[in-house]
């Protein structure tokens, strides 16, 4: 099991991007958090889930994959 973290300027659609393409790499989210902080000037999102993933995956891969999503700025995946 992995646990990832997603923080990102925060927007409509973000939580569903990123459940999308965690299901496309056949990810199964166990639990997950979405919360919104803001800095003053700007809504920042932190996304954290507990994942069951195929293990055949590259978990940089998914990093990868998952900053390109408009606006991530940050990404951490790590074993639970």
């Amino acid at each position: 099991m992995k646990k990832i973290e997603v923080i990102s300027i925060d927007r409509i659609g973000l939580v569903g991007d990123i459940s999308k393409l965690l299901s496309r790499v056949n990810c199964n989210i166990i639990t997950h958090t979405a919360d919104v902080s803001s800095d003053g000037f700007t809504a920042i999102s932190h996304f954290s889930a507990d994942v069951d993933i195929n293990t055949d995956f590259d978990t940089e891969t998914l990093s990868r994959r998952l900053r390109k999503i408009k606006n991530v700025r940050q990404v951490r995946i790590t074993d639970i």
